[in-house]
């Protein structure tokens, strides 16, 4: 099972101190109930995402029968 939700956190909490386009994940299970498991490391970028959504969207663009 797996949740997505805002919260407030600290200036010192790992989510707080990330820069650019940073991606953070942490995972919380029976191993790591106490301190969970932060994986940290470079997204894409402005230019990547963008690039990949302006795709998904000819894609679906012409999988409703756009003209290509």
């Amino acid at each position: 099972r797996g949740t997505v939700e805002l919260q407030r956190y600290s200036k010192e909490h790992p989510f707080a101190q990330l820069s650019g386009s940073d991606n953070i994940i942490a995972f919380t299970t029976e191993r790591y109930a106490k301190q969970p498991l932060i994986v940290r490391g470079p997204g894409a970028g402005a230019e990547v995402t963008a690039g990949g959504v302006f795709c998904d969207i000819l894609r679906l663009a012409s999988y409703l029968g756009a003209p290509s």
